[in-house]
Order: structure tokens, then sequence, then C-alpha cells
């Protein structure tokens, strides 16, 4: 059987050399993979030298995609433009797409992998001389041609595990020690405003199911009995004065270590949301569900890197860095970041 199916993606952003090396382990990289069908994105100079290395090496190229040329090239044919590229990939059966072009092409690959959900996607770069410096050596190539590998990669099992293990023992460690800071809190809001002391509220956790997230009361009872759903804000006068004091200190969300205990959520990752406003960032922001991929989490890159003012499409973009980048190390540096960040907030009050 052929190999599950995969896209390769590189563009070219250098002069490219002869690609008349290498050609022995790109025979035995094809002989392991059967024959596969390659379509190559810029019929330019580097365009036929990938094609001519891959030809050499036993791939199968079926032809060119390209905004500007509409002929047959070199035996070979210009399929389509770029708008066509998904419906090429599905019409001719391809197992590799091959991008030899400007760096303009890169978003419009991204959404075209990302919408389809191909997780298998491999995306390499031919970098220039500064990629080199800033990421080091290159450890990949096609023929004689240097690539980099930057295919977003899902965080592993094994990582998810110790991950979740992490979880369990910070939020047992974090409930025990905030407790008497918990017990004020609860006296404060129960003395100073009618309602209750903790509130749940529904969110849209890991995979899109909906969970009930925990918090102490911040706003005053029934705050949106009239106006539904409504995004706090910078001085929102539904907040209480011991809200706003939990808030700065961030005491408000302590409760969630319990949903950290039950599974719904992790110690960091990205901010669970209201499913209301789900619904409407779907339908606005391309992708946006990219983000339920992992468990929401109590702080996270977006909450650290950025602040209220910062755009629902900016926080994608920084929860999409950390799905990609996750790490114990990267998780550790949110939580730093994020007693950083609290002190800061204290001492601007």
């Amino acid at each position: 059987m052929r190999e599950s199916r995969a896209e390769a993606a590189v563009w070219k952003q250098q002069p490219a050399k002869e690609a008349d090396q290498s050609l022995l382990a790109l025979s035995q990289e094809s002989e392991m993979a059967g024959k596969r069908r390659v379509l190559i994105v810029g019929a330019g100079e580097v365009g036929h030298q990938l094609a001519r290395t891959l030809q050499d090496a036993g791939y199968d190229v079926v032809g060119f995609v390209d905004d500007e040329v509409e002929s047959v090239l070199g035996g070979l044919r210009v399929l389509g433009c770029r708008t066509d590229i998904e419906r090429l990939v599905k019409e001719h059966d391809i197992d590799e797409v091959l991008i030899a072009y400007a760096p303009t092409w890169q978003q419009r690959l991204a959404e075209m992998l990302v919408s389809n959900g191909h997780r298998r996607v491999q995306i390499k770069v031919v970098p220039n001389i500064v990629d080199i410096v800033l990421s080091g050596p290159v450890a990949d190539r096609v023929g004689d041609i240097p690539v980099v590998d930057i295919t977003p990669r899902l965080p592993s099992k094994r990582l998810l595990l110790a991950k979740r293990v992490f979880d369990v023992l910070f939020a047992s460690v974090g409930l025990l020690v905030s407790f008497p800071f918990l017990l004020l809190a609860a006296i404060a809001i129960k003395t100073t405003s009618p309602g209750p002391i903790i509130y749940k509220q529904e969110r849209v956790g890991k995979d899109g199911k909906i969970f009930y997230i925990f918090k102490l009361r911040t706003m005053v009872a029934d705050a949106e009995k009239v106006s539904g759903p409504v995004l706090a804000s910078k001085g929102d006068p539904r907040i209480t004065t011991v809200g706003r004091i939990l808030r700065a200190t961030k005491l408000d969300e302590v409760p969630q270590f319990v949903n950290v205990l039950l599974g719904n959520m992790s110690i960091v990752g990205p901010r669970p949301e209201r499913p209301k406003f789900v619904e409407e960032y779907r339908e606005r922001i391309p992708h946006y569900d990219e983000r339920h991929r992992i468990k929401p989490g109590i702080t996270g890159w977006a909450q650290v890197m950025g602040g209220y003012h910062t755009t629902v499409y900016d926080k994608l973009r920084y929860d999409l860095m950390y799905l990609y980048h996750m790490s114990l190390w990267l998780d550790l540096k949110i939580l730093l970041l994020t007693v950083w960040t609290i002190l800061k907030r204290r001492e601007g009050c």
C-alpha cells in the first residue's frame, strides 16, 4: 500500500545551483515510498531544477502550477494557477507539493493545508543566508538544494502525558497553598455583594466540547441577565470593588485548579471562550477551531504576550504558536511570565 497522503512544500528565495547530486538518496527514498506523484508550484528556473532532480530520482512529476505561464515546459504541463492548487491535489492524486516560488505562496499553502485537515503535511523551506545564520545547520535537502523543515507538529502522546502529570501536581499544590487566600476572598465577596461566591459558566474546551468553568465571582449578581453574554472590558462597571482586586491578583482564577483536576483544563493553554463568542469567531476568523485541538488553560501565551486590547486574531496567532511549539519548558516560561505580568499590573495600579 502507498504511504498515507502527505504534501511537502518548498519555496525558493535565492538563486539555485544545478541539482545534480544526492540522487542516490532521493532514489532510495522514492523506492521506499513507491512512485510518488509530485506537483511543482512555480514554473521558473528553480521549478525546472526541482523537476529534473525528482524525475531522475524516480518521482512522477505531474506538472506545474504557475500564475503567469500557460504552456508546456520541458514536457511538463502548467496545470493551473495558485487558486487551483487544492483542486489539482485532489484530481491528480498528488502525494507531494513542492513550491519553488516567492514567499507569497506561504499564506495560500498554509490555508489550504489547515482547511483540509492535512495533518501529515510536511513543509520545507529553501533558506536564504539570513535564515541559515538564525536557524543553524540545514538538516535536509532536495537534490543539492538545502531545505529547512518547518512543519507544524502537534504535541506527542508522551508530552501530553507529562503535561497531565505536571498539571495534577501543580493544581493540587496550588489549591493547598492558596486555600487561606480563597477563604479570605470568599468572606470579602459574601460580605460586600449579594450573590454566590463561586459561579460557573459554559466554555468551549478540547475538541469543541462544552464544560463548566469555575471562578470566584467578581461581578454583580446576574450581570448579564438583561444584556446577555458580553465580553468584560477594562473599567467594566459590572465588576465589584472586591472583584477588581481579585482580577488584578488573578485570585478569581484559582478555582480553575478544580477544572484542571477534573481534566477539563490544563495549567497552560489557550483561554477557553464562551460558546456564543466561539460561534462568532468561527465565522469571522479562518481556522479558529485549531485552538481547540488541546485543552484550554488557566494562563497562556496570549495572556502573557497580549492584554485587554489584543485582538482575537492576534490572540489566535499566539495560541497557535503555543500549540505547535508546546513543551514543559515553554509552560514553565509562561508561568513565570504570568507571575511577572501580575506583579507589573499591581505596580501600575
